[in-house]
Order: structure tokens, then C-alpha cells, then sequence
């Protein structure tokens, strides 16, 4: 008797199991990306069988060498649990700092037995590369602002085959709170929003430059990009208002500007979680400096959208974020630029798809679209997309976001009021 009659296993966003499951089969391999932190098991057995599932590797959080349980890690070799609202079991991969200096692998084992027939056992071995060769590619400098005494350590990638006959675009990269108060390594190994950029350019793909300037404590825990941290604290009206490091981070785009060959019509802007409010922000204070826009989990102040009408936008979100609600933060914000008439392109991931570590971290698979980083190469300031923009031409449906009800155009009134926002 065959015990298991299906085995599939998923990354974020993925529709396609990474498996193809064969019951004569008991082992499988596969290989998941850099920056996976989980999969999702889902199988279907005979009702007579009991299932025990097990991994041979402890996992934990980036920051934490200590394992705690109670905060979520896994210690190996222990039962992992059914998540109901998935209808699977989470394999949770290792995030500490000291796992991203070798390659990852891990077997896991489901026990599927009975008393009547015995136990078989499926065994599935997970390899994670470790990202260091894509890594190593970025130089670590650093920025000192002497109006703010602010020293900004900084990442930059410099083309591998770097011309200075030619000029480059720069795609400028805003990390989430997460990485804040942690070593700017971090925001390479637990993202891919920098490095897939590179490794296109080392592929001779849309060659261009990438810089993750880094946000650190100088005045308190609150201190990020925007105010966010201290609205969610209620020390401010408003998650909008730019902070010192902002500022700065401007200030060392123009540095680098001057340093090397970069293309000013080609600057993009992207920015994950708080990174992504940032980004706004970046984009309505230099309106006419950025070539595309892509904010992933994040909010723009409503009262200053029109800021944004000739900036190219790809909004990312997932419609479950438990973190940044889209309710409060990605509708008002879509109701904004539909009221206001701006084009952009949206991807709402549906319901279940970004599992972990929560549907709040869709940027593990935003930034392995291959249409989204061709749409954005494709920008350019001066391009005819934008001049059609300025001077009142549709760019096309494709462009267009969805349809906002009233409801939510109430929410994003309401939001303007609540903030008491005043344009700057």
C-alpha cells in the first residue's frame, strides 16, 4: 500500500512545486534560493498512517546565534507542526549570520507509518546557496555628513566591466527596519533586492551600479528613513516627515554621481517595508530625479502624491501583510494616484502566498521578476513614456492600477486628516 499518494513543496509566491512527486520515489533534491528562509510542505496520505515530519538542522534568526523556541526558531530533530491556514508544514531555514559563510543544506524526513503496514520513510535534501560570490562583489565605504555628523557605511556594487567612457545607471536600494540596528552585511544576505542586480550586470545584463546606503541608530531607536517608527510610537503625526538619514542618503547619491560615470536619466529607486516609505518620500522631495520608482510593502503620503506624476511606478504588496495592512497603507495610497490621475503598474500577491516569514516579506519574490527588472531598465528620465506622461498622453492601460472603491478613497481621506499632513 502506497502511504503517501502526493508530496509538494513550495517557496514563497510560487505556484509550482518544487517537487514532482513519484510514489516509487523516497528521495527528492532541491535547491532554493539565496534568501528562502522557509518552504511549505503540503502531502496527502492513506487515513490509516500517521505522518512525522523532522529536520536535521536547527534554524534561527538573523542577529540571534542563541536558539529560542519561544520566538520562533527550530531545534532539529523536533516534530514540525501543521499551520492550518497554510494546509502544509513550514520547513524553516536558517537566517543566522554565521549560516551565510557556507552553503546550506538540510534533509528532511517524513515518516509516514502504521501499525498494520510498517513505516516508509520520504526524504527530501534542500540546498541553499550561501550568496557570498554575489556579495563579495560590493564594496563597504563609508559617507560622513557633517551637517548631521551622520557616517553612513554604504554597499556599492561598481560594474564588473566598468568604462569610463560610458555611463551607467544606478539602482538605489532602501532596507526595511529590520536591517536598522544590524551590521550592513545583513541587508545583502537576507535580501536579493541589491544583488540580482549585479548578477544580471556580471551577466552583461542591464550593466549598471547598485548602492545600499545604510540607515544606523544616531539619535534613537526610532531613527529610520521616514518617521515611521515614531508614528507607530506616537511620538509624531504623521509616518511621513523625511529623517536626517534621508537626507543624507540623497547627499551621497549625488556623491557618487560626481565619482563616477552614473547616468542621471537612469537612477531607480526601490526600497522594501520602511525602505519603501523612504522611497516615496526620496521620490516626491526630487521629483524629477528618479527614472522608476519600486516601493514593496510600503505607504506614500496622500497629500503630496501629485509630487509623483511623472515618476514610473511598480507597487509591490501582499493583500495579507499583517504588518504594513494594505487596508491603512497600499489602498489609500492607490486611491491617492487614482484620484489624482498617475499611471502605475501593482502587484497585490494574493492570500497565502508569502508564507514566511509572514506575507509581509513579498520582497523574496518581487525582485526575481524578470519583467519587473526589464520594465524598470526600460525607464529612462526624457524616454517617450515620460514625455507622453508630462504632456498628457495615456501611457496605455498595462500601466494602469486597479479600480478604487469609494470605501477606500473614504480610508485615504480619513488618513490625510488623522496625519494632519501638510504639504512641505
Amino acid at each position: 500500500m502506497v502511504p503517501i499518494t502526493d508530496l509538494q513543496l513550495f517557496i514563497n509566491a510560487s505556484t509550482d512545486s518544487q517537487i514532482r512527486f513519484d510514489p516509487a520515489v523516497k528521495t527528492y533534491d532541491v535547491t532554493v534560493p539565496t534568501d528562502c528562509f522557509g518552504a511549505l510542505l503540503k502531502l496527502q496520505f492513506a487515513p490509516e498512517f500517521y505522518i512525522s515530519i523532522r529536520a536535521d538542522r536547527d534554524a534561527g534568526r538573523f542577529g540571534f546565534e542563541t536558539l529560542a523556541p519561544d520566538m520562533g526558531d527550530y531545534i532539529a530533530g523536533t516534530e514540525i507542526p501543521y499551520y492550518e491556514y497554510y494546509g502544509g508544514y513550514i520547513i524553516r531555514l536558517d537566517k543566522r549570520e554565521s549560516c551565510f559563510a557556507n552553503d546550506l543544506d538540510v534533509t528532511v524526513t517524513i515518516d509516514a507509518g502504521s501499525t498494520e503496514h510498517g513505516t516508509d520513510r520520504y526524504e527530501i535534501h534542500i540546498h541553499r546557496d550561501s550568496g557570498k560570490k554575489l556579495r563579495d562583489l560590493f564594496r563597504e565605504e563609508s559617507f560622513f555628513d557633517e551637517e548631521f555628523e551622520i557616517t553612513m557605511p554604504y554597499k556599492l556594487y561598481v560594474p564588473g566591466k566598468y568604462d569610463r567612457r560610458k555611463k551607467y545607471p544606478m539602482v538605489i536600494c532602501l532596507h526595511g527596519t529590520g536591517e536598522v540596528q544590524e551590521p550592513i552585511d545583513a541587508v545583502l544576505m537576507k535580501t536579493q533586492m541589491a544583488t540580482v542586480f549585479a548578477a544580471d550586470s556580471e551577466a552583461c545584463i542591464n550593466e549598471c551600479f547598485v548602492l545600499v546606503p545604510k540607515c544606523n541608530v544616531r539619535y534613537d531607536e526610532d531613527d529610520n528613513w521616514t518617521t515611521l517608527n515614531q508614528f507607530v510610537r506616537q511620538r509624531t503625526d504623521s509616518p511621513f516627515w523625511p529623517m536626517p538619514h534621508l537626507t543624507v542618503a540623497w547627499r551621497l547619491i549625488e556623491k557618487l554621481r560626481n565619482d563616477y560615470k552614473i547616468d542621471d536619466r537612469r537612477l531607480y529607486l526601490t526600497g522594501i517595508s520602511s525602505g519603501a516609505f523612504g522611497a516615496y518620500v526620496l521620490a516626491m522631495e526630487h521629483p524629477d530625479a528618479f527614472a522608476a520608482m519600486v516601493p514593496v510593502a510600503g505607504a506614500a503620503n496622500p497629500a503630496r502624491i501629485g509630487a509623483l506624476k511623472h515618476t514610473p511606478m511598480w507597487i509591490f504588496h501582499s493583500a495579507d501583510d499583517p504588518v504594513i495592512v494594505p487596508s491603512y497603507t497600499l489602498d489609500p495610497t492607490l486611491a491617492a494616484l487614482d484620484g489624482a490621475g498617475i499611471s502605475y503598474r501593482v502587484t497585490r500577491y494574493p492570500e497565502k502566498q508569502i508564507f514566511w516569514q509572514s506575507a509581509h516579506f513579498c520582497w523574496e519574490k518581487v525582485y526575481k521578476e524578470k519583467e519587473l527588472r526589464e520594465w524598470m531598465f526600460s525607464q529612462r528620465i526624457g524616454g517617450i513614456k515620460q514625455v507622453k506622461k508630462k504632456i498628457g498622453i495615456s501611457a496605455g492601460d498595462k500601466k494602469k492600477g486597479h479600480a478604487i472603491n469609494e470605501d477606500v478613497r473614504d480610508i485615504a481621506a480619513q488618513a490625510i486628516a488623522a496625519a494632519e499632513v501638510k504639504a512641505l
